[in-house]
């Protein structure tokens, strides 16, 4: 199997996990569960794997954080909304 395969692979199943959080997190305008430090190291941490993705142009990499700081960043945004 190809190395980039499984690049694709994990950025996809990475970014998947968080959409289900985001969504109920808006629906339900419940975020009593969710540790607002925890999510902003996490959106920290997804923004500079995006940057280094960018910095060596690895596209699984640069694909996966952006739609990963996109999920992080909803759910962030909903905590701070739903406090």
């Amino acid at each position: 199997m190809r190395p980039e395969i499984i690049g694709y692979l994990a950025a996809t199943l990475g970014t998947i996990c968080w959409i289900p959080q985001a969504w109920k997190a808006w629906s339900t305008r419940d975020t009593s569960g969710l540790s607002l430090p925890s999510n902003l190291m996490f959106l920290i941490t997804v923004s500079l794997w995006l940057v280094y993705g960018l910095m060596v142009v690895d596209w699984p990499i640069i694909v996966a954080n952006i739609f990963a700081v996109t999920a992080v960043l909803t759910i962030v945004a909903a905590k701070l909304k739903y406090k």
